[in-house]
C-alpha cells in the first residue's frame, strides 16, 4: 500500500542512483525533496516524480557549500510532511596515484563523500529524535570494502562512511532511528567516463568490467534504487548498522 504523510530526502538526485531513488520513493506516494547541483536535470526527475506522488520539491546547490543551505533545506521540508528518510547519495569518484593525487582532491573527496552526508543528517537527526521515527541509507561503495590501486582517496573515504554508518545505528537505536549503508559495485551512471561515451564503445567498456562481476554484467541504477528502498522502508524495520553489497559480485571474485 502506498506510502502517505512521510517525506524522503536524496542527494545527487539529478540523475543515476539518486534519480533512481527518487523515483522509487515517488511510486510509493512518498513526499520528496530531491537536492543535487543541476538544477535543469532536477526539473525533470521532478516532474517524473510527480507522475506518481503529489509533492516533490528540489533545491539546487554545490554540496560543498552544504552550510549556507541550512536554512533553505529546512523551509523546503516545511513544505512537505515529516520527514523520515535520509537518502546520502551524491558523491563524486577520483582516480590518481598517491604522489599525484593533491590534498585539495583529498578534501573535496571528504567534503562531498562523507562530511556533507554528515552535516545533512545532523539537520535531520534531532526531527528524527522529536518523532521517534528516523531512517538513513547511505551510499557507499565496494571499494570502501576492498579497495584498488589508484582510488585512495575515494576508497579510504567510502570506508570511512561504513564505519560512521554503524556509529549512527549505535546512536539512533533508541530513539527508533536505524542507519544502514550499500555498496555498490560497478553500475552505469555518470559517476563512470564510461556513461558518456558512443553507444559502441560503451558497449565494449561495459563488457570488460561485466567480466569482473560474478552475474556478468554490470549493475543498473534501479539495482540500487530497489536496495535502497528495502533498508529505506518499513520493509527492513528490525534492520540497523548493516552494510550490503549490491554488486553482482565483485566483492568477492
Amino acid at each position: 500500500m502506498p506510502v502517505k504523510n512521510q517525506s524522503v530526502i536524496v542527494t545527487g538526485a539529478s540523475s543515476g542512483i539518486g534519480a533512481a531513488v527518487a523515483k522509487r520513493f515517488a511510486k510509493e506516494a512518498y513526499d520528496l525533496l530531491l537536492l543535487g547541483r543541476n538544477e535543469i536535470r532536477l526539473k525533470e526527475v521532478q516532474a517524473e516524480c510527480k507522475l506518481t506522488t503529489q509533492k516533490v520539491e528540489i533545491l539546487a546547490f554545490d554540496l560543498a557549500e552544504i552550510t549556507k543551505f541550512r536554512d533553505a533545506i529546512k523551509h523546503k521540508l516545511s513544505e512537505l510532511s515529516s520527514p523520515t528518510i535520509l537518502i546520502n547519495n551524491a558523491g563524486l569518484y577520483y582516480q590518481g596515484l598517491l604522489e599525484e593525487t593533491p590534498d585539495e582532491v583529498w578534501a573535496t573527496q571528504f567534503q562531498i563523500n562523507l562530511l556533507s552526508a554528515v552535516q545533512l543528517t545532523k539537520i535531520l537527526w534531532p526531527i528524527f529524535k522529536k518523532n521517534n521515527k528516523g531512517s538513513v541509507v547511505n551510499i557507499s561503495s565496494t571499494l570502501g570494502l576492498k579497495p584498488i590501486a589508484n582510488s585512495g582517496a575515494y576508497s579510504a573515504i567510502k570506508a570511512a562512511m561504513v564505519n560512521w554508518t554503524q556509529s549512527l545505528a549505535q546512536e539512533g537505536g533508541a530513539y527508533n532511528i536505524r542507519a544502514n549503508c550499500i555498496c555498490p559495485g560497478i553500475v552505469d551512471t555518470p559517476i563512470h567516463s564510461f556513461h558518456t561515451l558512443a553507444a559502441e564503445q560503451k558497449k565494449d567498456a561495459t563488457t570488460q568490467m561485466a567480466k569482473y562481476q560474478l552475474l556478468s554484467e554490470i549493475g543498473q541504477p534501479t539495482d540500487i534504487a530497489e536496495a535502497t528502498y528495502f533498508l529505506a522502508s518499513e520493509l527492513s524495520r528490525f534492520t540497523t548498522g548493516s552494510t550490503l553489497n549490491v554488486d553482482g559480485g565483485i566483492n568477492i571474485k
